[in-house]
């Protein structure tokens, strides 16, 4: 068993060691030499080596100093790019740069994530989709259930909306603790996500549906009404719902995805 580092454990970083499983994650990847690929953190290299015999060259992001030291005696920089960065810091556009692919090039992204950083990076795929073409992404299980929920479910939350605006997500299969070193007391599950063909969403309607999310579904078992006229008084909030025609006594669980982004493109008007 490997010793974590103090950063790991603040990282809640636990390495994948089911060789089966990183087989089948890579496969869902489907890497080659003409994309350019990004692991994030790769930790002890389950995933690299294969991604390495597949690809050719790849890159790979890694916060923590004696892995990123680890990685680069074991690959050559011809092998492997390794980014020591933070990945919620590190500017995705650059990668596919860094690799020498041609400018504009999107990336495939894969990774085991840090649990305690899982959901910033999914808002992360969300902010930077430009230069995201498909992604293979391991979760803590509630977390996937959460950006794979369905409308009218209690794991169905804002998570669920901002991802489900860009991107086509569905869970491939779990993975229980034994699987990774050290042992979890969770269940893990593999995502895979593909991001959706028409994304008409700008940078004003996602800051826009970020408030809107954060005031629906502020208080999960009122309805929407309610939550509504807390933040917004009784008058913008009579109107607002008349102008998207929703039922103001619909929780916000039950709310499409459709319907949310109907929502969030008149909340200026009203908030």
């Amino acid at each position: 068993m490997t010793r974590r580092t103090p950063k790991t454990r603040r990282l809640g970083q636990n390495f994948l060691v089911d060789r089966r499983a990183a087989e089948r994650i890579v496969a869902a990847l489907k890497p080659s030499a003409d994309r350019a690929i990004l692991e994030i953190g790769p930790g002890l290299g389950a995933l690299t080596d294969k991604l390495v015999a597949a690809a050719g060259r790849i890159a790979a992001v890694e916060i923590d100093t004696p892995l990123v030291h680890a990685l680069r005696e074991r690959y050559s920089e011809d092998r492997l790019v390794v980014i020591h960065e933070n990945v919620l810091e590190l500017d995705l556009r650059s990668v596919a740069r860094r690799l020498n692919h041609p400018a504009g090039s999107e990336l495939t992204i894969v990774g085991n994530l840090p649990y305690s950083i899982s959901k910033p990076i999914a808002m992360k795929l969300v902010r930077e989709r430009e230069c995201v073409d498909r992604a293979v992404l391991m979760f803590q299980r509630e977390v996937a259930e959460r950006l794979t929920a369905c409308p009218g479910t209690r794991a169905y939350g804002p998570l669920t909306v901002l991802t489900g605006q860009t991107y086509s997500i569905r869970k491939l299969f779990d993975l229980p603790g034994s699987a990774f070193r050290p042992r979890p007391r969770i269940t893990s599950s593999v995502t895979v996500w593909e991001r959706l063909a028409v994304d008409s969403l700008s940078a004003d309607e996602e800051r826009s549906l970020r408030a809107c999310l954060a005031v629906c579904f502020g208080r999960r078992r009122q309805m929407l009404r309610n939550n509504l006229r807390a933040a917004l008084g009784p008058e913008a909030t009579q109107a607002l719902l008349q102008a998207a025609d929703l039922d103001g006594s619909l929780r916000a669980e039950a709310i499409t995805l459709e319907e949310f982004r109907r929502l969030a493109s008149l909340w200026n008007d009203f908030a």
